[in-house]
């Protein structure tokens, strides 16, 4: 959060920034089980701050390799080359029917690339594109029961900032005439929506909510509902959700082992500090001061004093009438 505040202060001077992430790979556990989709990307984790529209790139470095799919090195070359070949800033699409078309709903907007997310239904907002680069979006549409089979024709409009000038382009309205059901692959199309669904609703469920519990109940009951797909097509998305269930576990276990250490923490820190209190107190229960403490210790010294004497006196006693 330090780095993406600092090049928020330097927006204005900086306008093309990017945050990267460099670690010896060892969270790249599970990602080795990524399907082909993950794949087209040279960085796997990408997040973007919402405000502010800054991309996190992640690299693993050693021998257990990292979160892209090809050498590290690699992909640290082409992160840093894209930089310089910003071609779009803060790109957002507006999506919408056209006039005249049959009625629906979108409901939601999906984000496919990297790590699925749940984007706003009426404005997508997808930050800096590079030269060439790419993104999938997911479009879920409600259509009533009166209008399955009639022509739905989607109005898709975009708008963002020439890295040159700073000046905002608006694009004109293109009409998207979506498929038919028939005309799409069904069984593909089906499991490529209960996938992107469900993972993006378990990482919402984890990060707003903390709900491991009912993240991982999605996930396990998206996986049995996918093995009993009957394309074989069907495998590449199980082991996504394989993936995301071996990253949740992982993260529930580290969130277990991190409030263990703070309850830890705690009662180290409580009980340090009950035996802080008894050494610390004076013989009244009386927490000691710099000058109660010296007096204590003059009262101390003047009682051995008078305890030494009388061990002298009592040495000496039956003597008193001796004749030397």
């Amino acid at each position: 959060m330090k780095a993406a505040k600092v090049l928020e202060d330097r927006r204005e001077r900086n306008p093309v920034a990017t945050i990267m992430l460099l670690s010896d790979g060892q969270d790249d556990r599970v990602q080795s089980n990524s399907n082909q989709r993950h794949e087209k990307s040279h960085v796997t984790s990408t997040t973007r701050f919402a405000h502010i529209e800054i991309p996190v790139h992640a690299f693993g470095f050693g021998k257990s390799g990292g979160y892209s799919h090809e050498p590290a090195e690699d992909a640290f070359a082409k992160c840093v080359g894209g930089l310089l070949s910003v071609v779009v800033q803060d790109l957002r699409i507006q999506l919408g029917f056209a006039s005249g078309s049959a009625p629906a709903e979108i409901c939601a907007v999906y984000s496919w690339n990297g790590r699925p997310t749940v984007l706003s239904s009426g404005s997508v907002r997808l930050g800096d594109l590079y030269a060439e680069e790419e993104r999938e979006l997911l479009v879920e549409l409600r259509v009533p029961a009166s209008a399955i089979g009639s022509h739905h024709v989607m109005s898709v409009r975009c708008l963002y900032k020439d890295p040159a000038t700073q000046e905002v382009v608006y694009g004109r309205d293109q009409a998207l005439l979506v498929p038919r059901p028939h005309a799409v692959a069904r069984s593909s199309a089906r499991n490529l929506f209960i996938t992107t669904r469900a993972l993006a609703e378990a990482r919402r469920l984890v990060e707003h909510g903390n709900n491991f519990t009912s993240a991982h109940h999605l996930l396990a009951s998206t996986r049995a509902l996918l093995m009993q797909s009957e394309n074989g097509g069907a495998e590449e998305y199980v082991r996504a959700v394989e993936a995301e269930l071996g990253e949740l576990h992982w993260r529930k276990q580290q969130e277990i082992e991190a409030a263990s250490m703070v309850m830890q923490q705690q009662r180290m820190r409580r009980g340090g500090g009950e035996r802080e209190a008894v050494v610390m107190t004076d013989e009244n229960g009386e927490p000691l001061t710099p000058t109660s403490a010296w007096r204590a210790a003059e009262r101390l010294a003047k009682m051995a004093m008078v305890k030494k004497s009388m061990n002298r006196v009592s040495d000496l006693h039956g003597f008193e009438n001796a004749r030397f």
